[in-house]
Protein backbone atom coordinates (compact mmCIF):
# COMPACT_ATOMS: atom_id res chain seq x y z
CA UNK A 1 0.00 0.00 0.00
CA UNK A 2 1.33 3.19 -1.29
CA UNK A 3 0.69 5.86 1.31
CA UNK A 4 0.84 10.28 0.46
CA UNK A 5 3.38 10.91 3.10
CA UNK A 6 3.31 15.44 2.18
CA UNK A 7 6.89 16.34 3.53
CA UNK A 8 8.45 14.73 6.92
CA UNK A 9 10.72 15.37 9.53
CA UNK A 10 14.61 13.41 8.51
CA UNK A 11 16.85 13.63 11.14
CA UNK A 12 20.83 12.67 9.29
CA UNK A 13 23.39 11.63 11.84
CA UNK A 14 26.62 11.25 10.60
CA UNK A 15 30.16 12.77 11.90
CA UNK A 16 31.54 13.04 8.17
CA UNK A 17 30.20 16.11 7.39
CA UNK A 18 30.08 15.08 3.85
CA UNK A 19 27.96 12.62 4.18
CA UNK A 20 25.51 14.74 6.23
CA UNK A 21 25.75 17.43 3.34
CA UNK A 22 25.22 14.63 0.59
CA UNK A 23 22.23 12.89 2.54
CA UNK A 24 20.41 16.67 2.92
CA UNK A 25 21.27 17.48 -0.48
CA UNK A 26 19.32 14.18 -1.88
CA UNK A 27 16.43 14.25 0.20
CA UNK A 28 15.64 18.14 1.12
CA UNK A 29 13.11 18.75 -1.34
CA UNK A 30 10.70 16.16 -0.44
CA UNK A 31 11.62 16.53 3.59
CA UNK A 32 12.44 18.86 5.65
CA UNK A 33 15.84 17.41 6.54
CA UNK A 34 18.20 17.63 10.52
CA UNK A 35 21.52 16.96 10.48
CA UNK A 36 23.32 16.01 13.73
CA UNK A 37 27.74 14.99 14.16
CA UNK A 38 27.27 13.04 17.28
CA UNK A 39 24.45 11.11 18.60
CA UNK A 40 24.11 13.49 21.56
CA UNK A 41 23.31 16.68 18.91
CA UNK A 42 20.83 14.18 17.59
CA UNK A 43 19.48 13.50 21.06
CA UNK A 44 18.81 17.08 21.55
CA UNK A 45 17.50 17.35 17.92
CA UNK A 46 14.59 14.64 18.62
CA UNK A 47 13.50 16.66 21.81
CA UNK A 48 12.78 20.02 19.71
CA UNK A 49 11.50 18.09 16.86
CA UNK A 50 8.98 15.76 16.45
CA UNK A 51 11.27 13.83 14.16
CA UNK A 52 9.78 10.82 12.11
CA UNK A 53 12.53 9.16 10.25
CA UNK A 54 16.47 8.37 11.51
CA UNK A 55 19.50 7.91 9.49
CA UNK A 56 22.58 7.25 11.57
CA UNK A 57 25.73 6.20 10.90
CA UNK A 58 27.06 3.24 12.81
CA UNK A 59 30.46 4.11 13.85
CA UNK A 60 30.85 7.50 15.39
CA UNK A 61 32.40 8.56 18.56
CA UNK A 62 30.73 7.88 21.88
CA UNK A 63 27.69 6.65 21.56
CA UNK A 64 27.42 4.54 17.89
CA UNK A 65 24.25 4.26 15.96
CA UNK A 66 22.98 1.11 17.99
CA UNK A 67 23.36 2.24 21.10
CA UNK A 68 21.77 5.34 20.01
CA UNK A 69 18.85 3.54 18.21
CA UNK A 70 18.45 1.61 21.77
CA UNK A 71 17.78 4.98 23.69
CA UNK A 72 15.92 6.60 20.90
CA UNK A 73 13.39 3.05 20.71
CA UNK A 74 12.82 4.06 24.77
CA UNK A 75 12.08 7.77 24.40
CA UNK A 76 10.69 8.14 20.36
CA UNK A 77 9.54 4.70 19.77
CA UNK A 78 7.17 5.76 17.06
CA UNK A 79 10.46 6.98 15.01
CA UNK A 80 11.66 4.71 11.95
CA UNK A 81 15.38 4.07 12.29
CA UNK A 82 17.85 3.68 9.30
CA UNK A 83 21.51 2.05 9.97
CA UNK A 84 24.53 3.24 7.71
CA UNK A 85 27.03 0.94 8.66
CA UNK A 86 30.12 -1.32 6.54
CA UNK A 87 29.99 -4.90 6.01
CA UNK A 88 32.65 -5.25 9.47
CA UNK A 89 29.79 -3.90 11.99
CA UNK A 90 26.65 -6.60 9.87
CA UNK A 91 26.55 -9.16 13.43
CA UNK A 92 25.70 -5.92 15.31
CA UNK A 93 23.25 -4.53 13.01
CA UNK A 94 21.73 -7.77 12.28
CA UNK A 95 21.46 -8.12 16.30
CA UNK A 96 19.78 -4.63 16.33
CA UNK A 97 17.47 -5.33 13.92
CA UNK A 98 16.38 -8.67 15.75
CA UNK A 99 16.16 -6.84 18.93
CA UNK A 100 13.84 -4.15 16.68
CA UNK A 101 16.05 -1.24 17.13
CA UNK A 102 16.80 -0.82 13.99
CA UNK A 103 14.28 -0.67 10.43
CA UNK A 104 16.81 -1.20 7.87
CA UNK A 105 20.08 -1.05 7.53
CA UNK A 106 22.21 0.93 4.47
CA UNK A 107 25.56 -0.64 3.82
CA UNK A 108 27.99 1.81 2.94
CA UNK A 109 28.66 2.89 -0.10
CA UNK A 110 25.15 3.57 -1.23
CA UNK A 111 23.36 3.50 -3.77
CA UNK A 112 21.08 6.84 -3.92
CA UNK A 113 18.12 5.00 -5.94
CA UNK A 114 17.95 2.07 -3.51
CA UNK A 115 18.22 4.94 -0.30
CA UNK A 116 15.50 6.58 -2.03
CA UNK A 117 12.85 3.63 -1.98
CA UNK A 118 14.19 2.79 1.81
CA UNK A 119 13.77 5.93 2.96
CA UNK A 120 9.91 6.15 1.61
CA UNK A 121 9.23 2.80 2.98
CA UNK A 122 10.41 4.05 6.07
CA UNK A 123 8.22 7.50 6.09
CA UNK A 124 5.27 4.77 4.83
CA UNK A 125 5.89 2.54 7.85
CA UNK A 126 5.56 5.92 10.06
CA UNK A 127 2.24 6.70 8.57
CA UNK A 128 0.91 3.93 9.13
CA UNK A 129 2.44 3.30 12.51
CA UNK A 130 0.26 6.94 13.55
CA UNK A 131 -2.26 5.84 11.52
CA UNK A 132 -2.91 2.63 13.69
CA UNK A 133 -2.59 4.17 16.45
CA UNK A 134 -4.92 6.38 15.63
CA UNK A 135 -7.61 3.78 14.69
CA UNK A 136 -6.79 1.83 17.50
CA UNK A 137 -7.57 4.83 19.74
CA UNK A 138 -10.72 5.48 17.92
CA UNK A 139 -11.74 1.52 17.98
CA UNK A 140 -11.12 1.89 22.15
CA UNK A 141 -13.08 4.96 22.25
CA UNK A 142 -16.14 2.91 20.20
CA UNK A 143 -16.12 0.03 22.34
CA UNK A 144 -15.71 2.41 25.58
CA UNK A 145 -18.75 3.85 24.19
CA UNK A 146 -20.77 0.75 23.30
CA UNK A 147 -19.55 -0.52 26.27
CA UNK A 148 -21.67 2.37 27.97
CA UNK A 149 -24.85 1.77 25.68
CA UNK A 150 -24.51 -1.78 26.69
CA UNK A 151 -24.45 -0.86 30.36
CA UNK A 152 -26.58 1.99 29.88
CA UNK A 153 -29.31 -0.67 27.82
CA UNK A 154 -29.06 -3.10 30.43
CA UNK A 155 -29.94 -0.77 32.91
CA UNK A 156 -32.55 0.10 31.03
CA UNK A 157 -34.11 -3.25 30.67
CA UNK A 158 -33.42 -4.44 34.15
CA UNK A 159 -35.89 -1.29 35.29
CA UNK A 160 -38.02 -2.33 32.74
CA UNK A 161 -37.96 -5.58 34.02
CA UNK A 162 -38.48 -4.11 37.38
CA UNK A 163 -41.73 -2.27 36.44
CA UNK A 164 -43.10 -5.40 34.47
CA UNK A 165 -42.56 -7.15 37.60
CA UNK A 166 -44.21 -4.36 40.06
CA UNK A 167 -47.02 -4.24 37.64
CA UNK A 168 -47.30 -8.04 37.63
CA UNK A 169 -47.36 -7.97 41.26
CA UNK A 170 -50.03 -4.92 41.09
CA UNK A 171 -51.92 -7.23 38.77
CA UNK A 172 -52.10 -10.01 40.81
CA UNK A 173 -53.11 -8.09 43.97
CA UNK A 174 -55.75 -6.35 41.68
CA UNK A 175 -57.33 -9.50 40.57
CA UNK A 176 -57.08 -11.13 44.36
CA UNK A 177 -58.50 -7.83 45.64
CA UNK A 178 -61.60 -7.51 43.24
CA UNK A 179 -62.40 -11.45 43.23
CA UNK A 180 -62.35 -11.48 46.93
CA UNK A 181 -64.17 -8.15 47.40
CA UNK A 182 -66.56 -8.34 44.78
CA UNK A 183 -67.42 -11.94 46.09
CA UNK A 184 -69.04 -10.72 49.36
CA UNK A 185 -71.33 -8.00 47.45
CA UNK A 186 -72.59 -10.11 44.90
CA UNK A 187 -73.45 -12.54 46.95
CA UNK A 188 -75.52 -10.16 48.92
CA UNK A 189 -77.52 -8.69 45.70
CA UNK A 190 -77.76 -11.98 45.17
CA UNK A 191 -79.42 -13.07 48.39
CA UNK A 192 -81.93 -9.89 48.38
CA UNK A 193 -82.47 -11.17 44.61
CA UNK A 194 -83.83 -14.16 45.98
CA UNK A 195 -85.81 -12.64 48.84
CA UNK A 196 -87.42 -10.38 45.83
CA UNK A 197 -88.63 -12.88 44.05
CA UNK A 198 -90.21 -15.07 47.54
CA UNK A 199 -94.01 -14.16 47.45
CA UNK A 200 -94.16 -13.80 51.45
CA UNK A 201 -91.70 -10.48 51.01
CA UNK A 202 -93.68 -7.88 51.86
CA UNK A 203 -94.01 -4.62 50.26
CA UNK A 204 -92.01 -2.40 52.67
CA UNK A 205 -89.86 -5.31 52.95
CA UNK A 206 -88.84 -4.68 49.18
CA UNK A 207 -88.61 -1.74 49.32
CA UNK A 208 -85.77 -1.93 52.34
CA UNK A 209 -83.95 -5.33 49.88
CA UNK A 210 -83.91 -2.80 46.89
CA UNK A 211 -81.84 0.00 48.80
CA UNK A 212 -79.52 -2.51 50.03
CA UNK A 213 -79.17 -3.80 46.55
CA UNK A 214 -78.63 -0.12 45.53
CA UNK A 215 -75.79 0.49 48.26
CA UNK A 216 -74.17 -2.74 47.53
CA UNK A 217 -74.05 -2.17 43.75
CA UNK A 218 -72.54 1.75 44.42
CA UNK A 219 -70.04 -0.54 46.83
CA UNK A 220 -68.67 -2.21 43.90
CA UNK A 221 -68.98 0.39 41.33
CA UNK A 222 -66.11 2.64 43.50
CA UNK A 223 -63.93 -0.79 43.72
CA UNK A 224 -64.00 -0.95 40.13
CA UNK A 225 -63.85 2.99 39.74
CA UNK A 226 -60.47 2.65 42.25
CA UNK A 227 -59.70 -0.51 40.66
CA UNK A 228 -59.75 1.23 36.78
CA UNK A 229 -57.96 4.27 38.50
CA UNK A 230 -54.86 2.55 39.60
CA UNK A 231 -54.51 0.16 36.87
CA UNK A 232 -54.42 3.45 34.42
CA UNK A 233 -51.90 5.26 36.81
CA UNK A 234 -49.48 1.93 36.92
CA UNK A 235 -49.70 1.93 32.70
CA UNK A 236 -49.05 6.12 32.54
CA UNK A 237 -52.16 6.05 30.88
CA UNK A 238 -53.38 8.72 33.17
CA UNK A 239 -54.25 12.35 30.88
CA UNK A 240 -55.22 15.15 32.66
CA UNK A 241 -57.23 18.18 31.27
CA UNK A 242 -56.07 22.06 33.16
CA UNK A 243 -58.31 24.64 33.25
CA UNK A 244 -58.06 27.79 35.46
CA UNK A 245 -60.38 27.25 38.55
CA UNK A 246 -62.05 29.39 40.55
CA UNK A 247 -61.32 27.90 43.94
CA UNK A 248 -64.22 29.36 45.68
CA UNK A 249 -66.73 27.93 43.28
CA UNK A 250 -64.31 24.23 43.44
CA UNK A 251 -64.54 24.13 46.66
CA UNK A 252 -68.37 25.14 47.40
CA UNK A 253 -69.14 22.24 44.41
CA UNK A 254 -67.58 19.38 46.80
CA UNK A 255 -68.78 20.81 49.61
CA UNK A 256 -72.86 20.82 48.60
CA UNK A 257 -71.79 17.30 47.39
CA UNK A 258 -70.78 16.21 50.08
CA UNK A 259 -72.46 17.66 52.73
CA UNK A 260 -75.64 15.47 53.27
CA UNK A 261 -73.30 12.80 53.64
CA UNK A 262 -71.91 14.40 56.49
CA UNK A 263 -75.15 14.95 58.03
CA UNK A 264 -76.14 11.43 57.50
CA UNK A 265 -73.46 10.60 60.46
CA UNK A 266 -74.19 13.39 62.05
CA UNK A 267 -70.96 15.19 61.17
CA UNK A 268 -70.98 18.94 59.97
CA UNK A 269 -68.88 19.68 56.92
CA UNK A 270 -67.48 23.42 57.29
CA UNK A 271 -64.98 25.75 55.23
CA UNK A 272 -61.99 27.84 55.91
CA UNK A 273 -61.15 29.30 53.12
CA UNK A 274 -58.49 32.42 52.64
CA UNK A 275 -59.35 35.66 51.24
CA UNK A 276 -58.53 36.71 47.77
CA UNK A 277 -57.71 33.03 46.74
CA UNK A 278 -56.37 33.89 43.43
CA UNK A 279 -57.66 30.98 40.35
CA UNK A 280 -55.42 28.13 40.19
CA UNK A 281 -54.48 26.01 37.01
CA UNK A 282 -55.58 22.39 36.96
CA UNK A 283 -57.72 19.69 36.22
CA UNK A 284 -60.98 20.08 38.27
CA UNK A 285 -62.13 16.66 37.83
CA UNK A 286 -59.32 14.90 38.91
CA UNK A 287 -58.75 17.07 42.01
CA UNK A 288 -62.00 17.15 43.21
CA UNK A 289 -61.41 12.93 43.03
CA UNK A 290 -58.83 13.86 45.67
CA UNK A 291 -60.67 15.95 47.84
CA UNK A 292 -63.76 13.78 47.44
CA UNK A 293 -61.44 10.91 48.67
CA UNK A 294 -59.98 12.63 51.71
CA UNK A 295 -63.39 14.02 52.93
CA UNK A 296 -64.89 11.17 52.35
CA UNK A 297 -61.89 9.29 54.57
CA UNK A 298 -62.82 11.87 57.34
CA UNK A 299 -66.28 11.20 57.73
CA UNK A 300 -65.63 7.49 57.55
CA UNK A 301 -62.71 7.77 60.38
CA UNK A 302 -64.55 10.40 62.95
CA UNK A 303 -67.51 9.76 64.68
CA UNK A 304 -70.90 11.43 65.05
CA UNK A 305 -71.31 15.40 66.47
CA UNK A 306 -67.81 16.16 65.36
CA UNK A 307 -66.41 18.64 62.83
CA UNK A 308 -64.77 18.24 59.26
CA UNK A 309 -62.95 21.13 58.04
CA UNK A 310 -61.90 22.04 54.86
CA UNK A 311 -59.31 24.45 54.06
CA UNK A 312 -57.66 26.65 51.51
CA UNK A 313 -54.73 29.06 51.10
CA UNK A 314 -52.18 29.74 49.60
CA UNK A 315 -48.26 29.33 50.36
CA UNK A 316 -44.95 31.25 48.96
CA UNK A 317 -46.40 33.96 48.24
CA UNK A 318 -49.32 32.74 46.41
CA UNK A 319 -46.78 30.17 44.41
CA UNK A 320 -48.49 27.01 46.04
CA UNK A 321 -52.32 26.34 46.72
CA UNK A 322 -53.17 24.12 50.02
CA UNK A 323 -56.22 22.45 50.74
CA UNK A 324 -56.69 20.77 53.64
CA UNK A 325 -59.17 18.51 55.32
CA UNK A 326 -59.18 18.71 58.89
CA UNK A 327 -61.07 16.13 61.14
CA UNK A 328 -61.59 15.11 65.21
CA UNK A 329 -61.57 11.66 64.28
CA UNK A 330 -59.53 8.41 65.35
CA UNK A 331 -56.43 9.50 63.97
CA UNK A 332 -53.32 7.42 62.90
CA UNK A 333 -50.20 6.38 64.37
CA UNK A 334 -47.28 7.43 63.16
CA UNK A 335 -45.97 3.37 61.76
CA UNK A 336 -49.85 3.59 60.30
CA UNK A 337 -48.58 7.06 58.55
CA UNK A 338 -45.40 5.64 56.80
CA UNK A 339 -47.90 3.79 54.75
CA UNK A 340 -50.86 5.47 54.55
CA UNK A 341 -50.33 6.53 50.68
CA UNK A 342 -49.19 2.80 49.41
CA UNK A 343 -51.89 1.03 47.44
CA UNK A 344 -53.84 -2.22 49.00
CA UNK A 345 -52.42 -1.18 52.61
CA UNK A 346 -55.59 -1.41 55.26
CA UNK A 347 -54.73 0.65 58.65
CA UNK A 348 -55.30 -0.11 62.49
CA UNK A 349 -58.04 2.49 62.75
CA UNK A 350 -61.62 1.08 61.74
CA UNK A 351 -64.76 2.65 60.20
CA UNK A 352 -66.61 4.23 62.99
CA UNK A 353 -69.49 3.11 60.83
CA UNK A 354 -68.53 -0.10 59.30
CA UNK A 355 -67.96 1.66 55.41
CA UNK A 356 -66.21 -0.65 53.23
CA UNK A 357 -62.59 0.65 51.62
CA UNK A 358 -60.56 -0.93 48.96
CA UNK A 359 -56.89 0.59 50.35
CA UNK A 360 -56.23 1.87 47.09
CA UNK A 361 -57.80 5.91 47.52
CA UNK A 362 -55.13 7.73 48.92
CA UNK A 363 -52.62 5.82 46.68
CA UNK A 364 -55.03 7.19 43.82
CA UNK A 365 -54.72 10.70 45.72
CA UNK A 366 -50.69 10.30 45.79
CA UNK A 367 -50.11 10.11 42.41
CA UNK A 368 -52.92 12.37 40.68
CA UNK A 369 -51.33 15.33 42.79
CA UNK A 370 -47.59 13.87 41.87
CA UNK A 371 -49.41 14.35 38.35
CA UNK A 372 -49.83 18.01 39.37
CA UNK A 373 -46.36 18.33 40.56
CA UNK A 374 -47.30 18.70 43.27
CA UNK A 375 -47.37 17.20 46.94
CA UNK A 376 -49.59 15.49 49.58
CA UNK A 377 -48.96 14.39 53.36
CA UNK A 378 -50.36 14.05 56.58
CA UNK A 379 -50.57 15.36 60.15
CA UNK A 380 -52.16 12.97 62.55
CA UNK A 381 -52.19 12.26 66.74
CA UNK A 382 -54.04 9.10 67.81
CA UNK A 383 -57.62 10.34 69.68
CA UNK A 384 -57.38 13.83 68.58
CA UNK A 385 -57.61 13.75 64.72
CA UNK A 386 -56.11 13.91 61.84
CA UNK A 387 -54.97 16.51 58.76
CA UNK A 388 -54.79 15.69 55.50
CA UNK A 389 -53.60 18.43 52.84
CA UNK A 390 -52.32 18.55 49.15
CA UNK A 391 -50.23 21.18 47.72
CA UNK A 392 -50.64 22.17 43.40
CA UNK A 393 -48.62 24.58 42.44
CA UNK A 394 -49.26 27.66 40.32
CA UNK A 395 -46.81 26.76 37.65
CA UNK A 396 -46.22 23.93 35.79
CA UNK A 397 -44.83 22.59 32.42
CA UNK A 398 -47.04 22.22 29.41
CA UNK A 399 -48.19 20.29 27.36
CA UNK A 400 -50.08 18.85 31.15
CA UNK A 401 -50.49 15.19 30.19
CA UNK A 402 -48.86 11.95 30.62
Amino acid sequence: MTLNIGRGQLLVIDDEEEILKALSRQFRRKHDVYTAQSADDGLRIMTEVPIQVIISDQRMPGMNGVEFFHRVKNDFPDAIRLLLTGYADIQAVIAAINDGNVFRYIPKPWDPIELETIVNEAFQRYQLIVQNRELLIELQSANALLERRVEERTAELAEANERLKRMDETKDALLGMAAHDLRTPITIIRGYGDLLLDPRTSHDEMRDFIIHIRNTAQEMLNLLNDLLDITAIQSGKINLQPDIVDVYRFVDRVIKLNHRLGEQKGITLVTELAPDLPPFMFDPNRIEQVLNNLISNAFKFSHGGTTVTVCACTLDNGEWLEISVRDQGLGISEEDQEKLFTAFQKLSPRPTGSEKSTGLGLSICKRLVELHYGEIGVESEVGVGSRFYFRLPRAFPIPFDE
